[in-house]
């Protein structure tokens, strides 16, 4: 279906997301709801592990693969680029450890980036230092001084969010990808804001690692997420932490003390240990819903909601908004800073309106499920806080 046809959120609402009924849940970018579906294919295995008896086969190696399958649509790649893990961190410190940066080197990133993108660069393990790029004014990335500090000859890798998590300030992925490529700079990139909200395709990007987590966008249960490790990274990178069944001799159970070290040749060299198979049931049931509705309508259906808020925020001098709304930058993340914010957030919440305070402005994020009521909502709480 064409992204120009409008998401019927209602219909979608009231079979996925029952209990959002009760609320105004504008808070995705933080954490999202189960779908049922989710919650169906979770309670289901689950269910046959308490059964023990019922357990099958296909509760396992199967339920891990279609999630990778989804993911890897998800994001343009290919099932066997994809490396289950539990969070964005995962993603991240698997390339500040295993990416071959030079010793000494820079990994360059803007600087107001969420801490998972900041911390793995700063740790032990990691041979490169970290160097952050100022923001503008708003604290959004400047990419002409990141392109400017790319271009100095020092650089290994560039880390940066596709959407920043306080502003929904949207990178330009496919300019800087291709920069770091043509220069032999590794790109990562952090696609928690991103993926499930907007399309994302790491082949158009150029990317080399992409990490996201679960909880938020993808509408998946905590302690899911996953890499992307291009193809042709992937013999020159050797995991730092070993797992017995990411070793090719461990893929015969009936001979598993065959002990030869040597790892798969695909991405699944990086997880680690057994798999939450159940939370990855319901991680898979997730992506593929967004993938049944797609990103490009999601993406639409967010920018249709949040234009009628930013509307009513242009008549009103003494807001400020945060979030670039220009094609190309703006994401389904929308900061705006009322006077008074802290009061302001307060009186949403009080009115039942879920939404974030990040970085001094009120954050509101709008999913799938969201409909112009909610965001009508909004609107007549500020108005009688005399926004």
């Amino acid at each position: 279906m064409p992204p120009s046809t409008p998401l019927d959120a209602a219909a979608l609402r009231s079979r996925e997301f029952p209990a959002l009924a009760e609320t105004v849940y504008l808070n995705a970018a933080s954490v999202a709801p189960l779908p049922e579906r989710a919650r169906a294919a979770m309670d289901e295995l689950h269910g046959r592990r308490t059964r023990i008896h019922e357990l099958r086969d296909d509760d396992f190696e199967p339920v891990l693969r279609r999630a990778r399958e989804a993911a890897a649509r998800l994001v343009g790649a290919e099932a066997d680029e994809i490396a289950l893990g539990g969070n964005t961190s995962f993603g991240i410190n698997l390339a500040a450890q295993c990416l071959p940066l030079r010793p000494g080197s820079v990994v360059v990133a803007s600087d107001r980036e969420f801490p998972a993108n900041v911390y793995p660069w700063m740790g032990p393990g990691c041979p490169a230092r970290l160097e952050r790029v100022p923001t503008d004014a708003l604290g959004r990335p400047d990419e002409d001084r990141l392109l400017e500090r790319l271009d100095r000859g020092d650089v290994s890798a560039l880390a940066l969010s596709t959407v920043q998590f306080a502003t929904g300030y949207r990178a330009d992925v496919r300019k800087l990808g291709r920069f770091c490529r043509e220069r032999g700079i590794f790109f990562v990139v952090d696609a928690i804001q991103a993926a499930g909200a907007i399309p994302v395709d790491v082949r158009a990007a150029e990317v080399d690692i992409l990490a996201v987590g679960g909880h938020k966008w993808l509408c998946a249960p905590f302690g899911t997420g996953f890499a992307y490790v291009r193809r042709e990274l992937l013999p020159r990178l050797e995991p730092r932490a070993v797992g017995w069944q990411a070793m090719a001799a461990s893929q015969d159970l009936t001979r598993l003390l065959d002990y030869r070290y040597g790892f798969v040749e695909t991405a699944r060299k990086f997880e680690v240990g057994t798999l939450p198979f159940g939370d990855f049931a319901g991680f898979a049931a997730s992506v593929e819903l967004l993938l049944e509705v797609g990103p490009e309508r999601i993406e639409a259906h967010a920018a249709r909601l949040l234009d009628r808020l930013a509307e009513w925020l242009r008549e009103r001098p003494r807001v400020e908004v945060v979030s670039d709304l220009s094609p190309g930058r703006r994401s389904a993340v929308f900061s705006f800073r009322p006077p008074r914010a802290e009061e302001v957030f307060r009186a949403l919440a009080a009115a039942g309106v879920v939404a974030v305070l990040r970085e001094g402005a009120i954050r509101i994020s709008p999913h799938l499920y969201n409909d112009a009521a909610d965001v009508e909502r909004v609107i007549e709480v500020l108005s009688r806080e005399g926004v």
